[in-house]
């Protein structure tokens, strides 16, 4: 039997299970059959570029925490330096004023918002609507029929109704400061005309002047008229700029210019509640120092907020987005325009005159 030839150089391959010599290509041991193809491979060789990657890797590691290291170690040398230095060398000039403590502001009291109802009589004079009513009393006209049990807007000279105004006691409800002006009371005047004309309400002004519900007024009389919103110039008037004119007889001299003619937006128009409302007039004419247009925009129901008077010098006005009510609710709205004259008297009285009948009433729904 010929022997078999062994290359030199080679090491000699054997069965890992029984240790017999077999060739370098055989698949299974001829002595115990073992499967010689499942043996282990080899131990995995490493390049050099791995070693030098471990090696670059470490490098940056190390290299950072030195540096790390010597940063916090500076901090800390900074901080002792700083805790050893004489407590008698001031570091800079201003440390020698001592600082002030700082007291904490007390928290403060909320003032109670407490609201009541205020029943005022109103008899239905000639040529009056719910809707004018509630214009001048600056309540709903759905708010006048609740509480005088009407299905309709329709009432008769001489009717008599239950007005329920809803008042804040706090004043700081107000968005917009009030100010007094005096008004002489002219022929034809009455409390709704005149809150209509000035932008204020029929209690607010019974609350001012302490004048009883249904008690009249006379020409010549000096009413005390509260006004949101007027401008710092209406009430820094000098009495060069105009002087009062004193009606002889009560009737109103004051009137020189026609009611303001509306242009926009229209009756019944609705606004999204994502838009402005833009309020247009026509002009009546140049307007002295001392006059101004006064924009009125007036509540009807009750997810209406209440605005305060708009003083202008401008035929135009604009009510901003934010002002709009809630998603999913509508805002009822009637508006007019009129103009009016501020005149300071020598004595220092500030006298508040009608320079323009009002404008007719549009209405508008903001959703």
């Amino acid at each position: 039997m010929a022997q078999e030839r062994i290359t030199p150089g080679v090491a000699e391959r054997r069965c890992p299970n029984c240790g017999t010599r077999v060739a370098r290509n055989a698949e299974s041991c001829f002595m115990c059959g073992y499967d010689l193809r499942n043996q282990a491979q080899g131990r995995r060789r490493f390049s050099w570029i791995d070693v030098l990657l471990v090696i670059a890797v470490l490098a940056v590691l190390v290299f950072w925490w030195r540096v790390g290291s010597e940063s916090r170690q500076g901090t800390e040398q900074a901080d002792v330096v700083q805790a050893i230095l004489p407590t008698s060398i001031p570091l800079m000039e201003a440390t020698a004023t001592p600082t002030p403590t700082a007291t904490p502001l007390p928290t403060p009291t909320p003032v109670p918002v407490v609201q009541e109802t205020l029943l005022i009589r109103h008899v239905v004079a000639s040529g009056e609507t719910l809707l004018s009513i509630a214009i001048d009393y600056d309540v709903s006209v759905e708010e006048i029929q609740r509480a005088n049990g009407l299905s309709s807007e329709l009432i008769r000279v001489g009717d008599e109704l239950t007005i329920p105004v809803l008042r804040d006691s706090a004043a700081a409800q107000s968005s917009a400061a009030t100010t007094d002006f005096e008004y002489l009371v002219l022929s034809g005047d009455t409390l709704s005309t005149i809150a209509t004309r000035f932008g204020t309400s029929v209690e607010e002004l019974l609350a001012a002047n302490n004048l009883a519900a249904g008690e009249f007024i006379q020409p010549g009389d000096a009413l005390i008229i509260p006004v949101r919103g007027a401008p710092p110039e209406a009430i820094a008037v000098t009495p060069e700029v105009a002087q009062p004119e004193t009606p002889a007889t009560g009737e109103n001299t004051s009137v020189i210019y026609v009611a303001p003619r509306l242009i926009g937006p229209e009756e019944g128009a609705v606004v999204a509640r994502g838009e402005p409302v833009i309020f247009q007039w026509a002009s009546v004419d140049l307007l002295a120092p001392n006059e101004w247009y006064v924009l009125q925009v007036l509540p009807r129901n009750l997810t209406a907020k209440s605005l305060p008077t708009a003083w202008t010098k401008q035929t135009t006005y604009r009510l901003e987005p934010s002002l709009a009510p809630e998603e999913g609710q509508a805002a009822d709205y009637a508006w007019l325009v009129s103009v009016v004259r501020v005149v300071r008297t020598t004595d220092g009285r500030t006298l508040l005159e009608a320079a323009s009948p009002p404008s007719d009433v549009r209405t508008f729904r903001w959703q």
